[in-house]
């Protein structure tokens, strides 16, 4: 499959939160990297990629994420989203990870 990474059009902010994993969560933030451009024939339009983000820090570790949005959900004409689902980088001190899940805001950025 060829991607393409499009001129910077528009990018979004995102939150989301981990599932439970011993015994605790993590929440995150971030902005989205620019749209890559699906393959026209698959009707998805585009997707984002999502840069390294650290979750929030609880009990004395945290865990990256890293990973790539969903194609767009429309939420009118003119205004999309996008769901975000992954599995955290793994905390070194003992191996754990997290399911992660979260969405994108319906306002984009423009360049």
């Amino acid at each position: 499959m060829n991607l393409v990474l499009s001129a910077l059009t528009h990018a979004h902010c995102f939150i989301g939160a981990t599932e439970d994993a011993c015994g605790h969560r993590h929440s995150f933030s971030g902005v989205t990297g620019s749209e890559i451009l699906l393959p026209e024939c698959s009707g998805l339009g585009h997707i984002h990629e999502i840069y390294i983000t650290h979750c929030s820090f609880l009990y004395l570790h945290s865990h990256e994420i890293k990973g790539i949005t969903g194609p767009p959900v429309w939420i009118s004409d003119t205004e999309h989203l996008h769901l975000i689902i992954g599995l955290t980088i793994a905390c070194p001190a003992d191996r754990h990870s997290h399911d992660f899940s979260g969405f994108t805001r319906a306002s984009s950025i423009q360049p």
